[in-house]
Order: structure tokens, then sequence, then C-alpha cells
């Protein structure tokens, strides 16, 4: 392919502008990434146990404290933030289908 990248420019005026252009073609030499999904971490600092909530073992309660903050500092009940994530969740499987639907 480089030899041939080298001949085309010689003969070709602005032969580097077009390539650069054109749509990225897979050889067949490549093998084609599969998609995964990605697992997410967990990050809630508490843990139930039973009725009782308690923070995780490594999380301190300067870190609870601050995420706390963030929760209060945003001026939403937490039934608010919850309608929040369902709704992203619900909007990102929309997204999802409607960019399937040409495969």
């Amino acid at each position: 392919m480089k030899q041939m990248d080298r001949i085309m420019q010689g003969v070709v005026p602005g032969y580097n502008h077009i390539k650069r252009a054109m749509p990225q073609v897979n050889t067949g030499r490549q093998r084609e990434q599969k998609q995964t999904a990605k697992k997410k971490k967990v990050y809630t600092l508490t843990e139930r146990d039973g009725s009782k909530a308690a923070l995780r073992k490594g999380v301190t309660v300067a870190q609870a404290t601050r995420k706390l903050a963030a929760y209060e500092a945003t001026g939403l009940s937490p039934q608010e933030v919850f309608n929040l994530m369902e709704r992203e969740q619900n909007l990102t499987r929309r997204i999802e289908k409607l960019e399937s639907w040409e495969e």
C-alpha cells in the first residue's frame, strides 16, 4: 500500500488530501474489535447489614461527608435524583436502539 501511495502522490496532485478524506476501509488484515459490555464499578460508600446502613471497608467519614454534601448541593431530593438516573437510562436505550436500526 505504501508503494501505491508513493506512485499516486507523484501522479495525482493533492493525493494526500484526497486520501485523508476517503473513508477508511478494513482491508481484511485487521481484526474487527469486539464490542463487549463494560461492567460499571460500584461507587456506593455504604452497605446494608440487615436494616442498618454502614460505611464500606476503606471508606472514611470524610469521603462520605463530601459525597453527602455534593448531593445536598444539587438541591434535588433523592427521588428526583432517582428519576433523573432512570430517565438517562431510558434515553440511552432509545439512542442505542435508533443507532442500531441500520445494522
